[in-house]
């Protein structure tokens, strides 16, 4: 045995802020987060550690004895010869794509790819073997595993085993990531994300860490799995050391969770001791530890993106991990299993039929007249033949693949696709799939105000996306004025899930300056949620959207971080002022609220108020931009400008005589923007009236006010 037994601490894994690097150019590449997560679980089931720890003495002794009665090196030898002999173990595998139709849904093509990538690193086939340094041809060895996709799933069905699943929890790459787990005990389960939370390439479970039979297994980003698409061949043996852990096999380094810090054990006997690197140092380079032994830089287990090979040592505790009941690993290579499974010597897949899907997979917008592109996205098996209808479209029908269709007639309309193969077909229906808006806008007026008051013009005039629950949804339980506003119940809300809110289409050709008002209530739970909302334009029926707005996390909140349900008093709202004079020629516009829920507390929108800004400017006073605004009257009607310097002013209303039946403020303002809500009920009659705002020398604007 190379050294003292060393416990894994239960310290912070640095792969969530670090990076390495290869040594072949300037790329950023990402760590491993397996200590990070197995820290996270022991910490948790102090339980799972005591038994862990024993069971690597345990294996650390049995390794030193192997070694010292040259074990190891005997399997070296045979399996230096033997790279072409049938496995010892066969593993059925599948990857279950975690995906929002984005990027990370990831090809067969690309995942088949890693399979191969998988079966040359466990075979030792990999024809980067010649790069095998000197010191290490003797120990570097065939580890007789190999890999195979599943053919049926667990209720017996056909399956390629690639199973893919529309979620955003693909953003979010933690525990709560692992999806559709199939059995551990007759799969090897992958989950490939577009994110991991803690900044991590990818993490696995060494037998016996994991909290639940349902999360073991290994997590890993879409950009680290094969070769090709968007993986990478310096990403692609991510996963090789991923299941390295899952086959229980450590850092070389050890669990100190730091490489190249201190020395350290990973209690195989023929791996040198080493800190672990995270660049491929040379032959002399990496005599760090002892001063006559070269560290063993190129193992899979290692951080130096030139890994090539596994020693004899790890493959004697792969193969008493994979004869181990803990964590089920001994079932999963079993005659029977492979039969269960469907996986074959010779690894070939079944045709299967395929499970049909498209894109787009939220609704669609466009114009009357415009088209919409359609996507084939159905998986399990490669159709050879499709068959789409599209009511209310032209053509109404289609056999293509990529149909392109024109909607005339505006309306809601669904969209059905039928996949079909050798094996057998599936198909799949989308309701309220394309939304087609006519090509004169609802609204053409100088105001335009929506205040939730009426559930009616609310619920007709206002488009609501949400393809996962919990969406924008008119409430009374809050309002900045009235007694009605829209919200997101968040705190029950998925990490990264997304809402649109989107209005009714405006003839801008209307307004002089348009000027977009909306009241924001919004709490976070902790300091470090991240919710977003984004407010986008779209002239095109929402076909298209630009960007108007962002805020996120505390800069979007209101109010403190609470963790009780967050309804805002009054005080609670914030009004956030957007300008539209860019869209004064544009006969129809839509505006989006889209929110993004980032662990945070509810938010509540209210008072949404498009109004002509006709402010008055007087740089000689230093008032800018007076205006008051819905006019005529409403119950959110406010007085806006801004003070190029502090000064002292009085704000008054007068009525037509002269007589003041008013007084908004009087005082000192610092130099800025400010707002003062004019609430006319029950204090001024109809008619017609004027706000004035009077400096301390006596120079003052006005703006004319209507009371209906």
């Amino acid at each position: 045995m190379k050294g003292k037994f060393t416990l894994l601490v239960a310290a912070a894994f640095f792969a969530g802020s670090s990076i390495l690097r290869a040594q072949s150019d300037n790329t950023t590449y990402l760590h491993c987060g397996t200590d990070e997560a197995i820290a996270k679980v022991f910490a948790e089931h102090p339980d799972l550690k005591a038994d862990f720890e024993a069971r690597d003495q345990l294996a650390a002794q049995q390794d030193a004895f192997d070694f010292q009665h040259g074990y190891n090196s005997t399997t070296a030898r045979n399996s230096n010869n033997s790279a072409q002999s049938n496995p010892s173990f066969i593993i059925p595998i599948v990857f279950h794509i975690i995906h929002d139709y984005g990027s990370e849904n990831i090809s067969d093509a690309q995942v088949i790819d890693e399979v191969r990538i998988l079966n040359n690193d466990y075979r030792k086939l990999n024809s980067d073997t010649t790069a095998i340094r000197p010191a290490f041809l003797g120990i570097a060895t065939d580890a007789k595993i190999e890999f195979r996709l599943a053919n049926l799933d667990p209720n017996g069905n056909c399956t390629n085993g690639i199973d893919r699943v529309y979620s955003t929890q693909t953003y979010i790459g933690d525990d709560g990531s692992k999806l559709n787990p199939w059995p551990r005990n007759k799969y090897l389960n992958v989950w490939v994300v577009k994110t991991i939370s803690n900044g991590a390439a990818g993490y696995a479970y060494l037998p016996g860490t994991a909290p639940s039979s349902s999360t073991d297994g290994v997590l890993i980003l879409s950009t680290y799995i094969g070769s090709i698409g968007s993986g990478s061949v310096a990403t692609s043996r991510a996963l090789t050391h991923e299941i390295g852990h899952f086959f229980n096999l450590e850092h070389p380094w050890g669990n100190t969770n730091n490489p190249g810090v201190a020395c350290g054990d990973d209690q195989v006997s023929d791996t040198p001791i080493t800190k672990g690197w995270t660049s491929c140092a040379s032959s002399s380079a990496s005599k760090v530890c002892n001063a006559n032994i070269e560290e063993n830089v190129q193992n899979y287990m290692d951080y130096s993106y030139c890994s090539c090979m596994f020693t004899a040592g790890q493959k004697t505790r792969m193969t008493n991990a994979l004869n181990s009941g803990t964590g089920q690993r001994n079932q999963l290579w079993t005659a029977a299993n492979l039969t269960a499974t469907g996986v074959s010597l010779n690894g070939n897949p079944n045709l299967c039929a395929p499970i049909a899907d498209f894109l787009p997979i939220s609704e669609a917008m466009v114009c009357a007249g415009g088209s919409v592109t359609f996507h084939d996205a159905s998986w399990n098996g490669h159709p050879t033949a499709w068959n789409w209808t599209f009511p209310g479209g032209t053509p109404g029908t289609s056999t293509d693949s990529i149909p392109v269709i024109q909607y005339n007639t505006p309306g809601i309309y669904n969209a059905t696709l039928t996949a079909s193969n050798a094996s057998g077909s599936n198909s799949t229906t989308r309701t309220a799939e394309v939304l087609v808006s006519p090509t004169t806008a609802q609204y053409s007026t100088q105001n335009y105000s929506e205040g939730m008051e009426n559930s009616t013009t609310f619920t007709n005039d206002w488009v609501i996306i949400n393809p996962n629950g919990n969406a924008w949804a008119r409430t009374t339980t809050a309002a900045a004025t009235g007694s009605a506003s829209c919200k997101i119940a968040n705190t029950a809300a998925a990490l990264g899930q997304i809402d649109d809110l989107i209005s009714p289409s405006l003839d801008m050709t209307a307004f002089t300056s348009p000027v977009f008002t909306f009241k924001v209530a919004f709490a976070q739970r902790t300091s470090t949620d991240a919710d977003k909302l984004k407010v986008f334009v779209s002239t095109d029926c929402g076909h298209t959207w630009s960007q108007r707005y962002s805020k996120i996390g505390a800069t979007l909140s209101t109010v403190s971080a609470t963790t009780t349900n967050f309804v805002p008093t009054v005080a609670q709202w914030r009004t956030e002022t957007i300008s539209l004079a860019s869209y004064l020629t544009d006969t129809d516009v839509r505006i989006k609220f889209e929110f993004t829920s980032g662990g945070g507390n509810n938010i509540y929108l209210d008072d949404i108020n498009i109004n002509s800004a006709t402010g008055i400017n007087d740089p000689e006073i230093g008032i800018n931009q007076f205006d008051v605004f819905p006019n005529p009257v409403q119950d959110n009607t406010m007085v806006s400008f801004s003070m190029d310097k502090s000064q002292k002013v009085s704000l008054q209303v007068f009525d037509m005589t002269g007589r003041e039946v008013m007084d908004l403020y009087d005082g000192n303002l610092d130099a800025g923007d400010h707002q003062f809500p004019i609430h006319t009920a029950g204090t001024l009659g109809s008619g017609l009236y004027f706000v004035r705002l009077t400096t301390a020398e006596g120079r003052s604007v006005t703006r004319k006010l209507v009371v209906e």
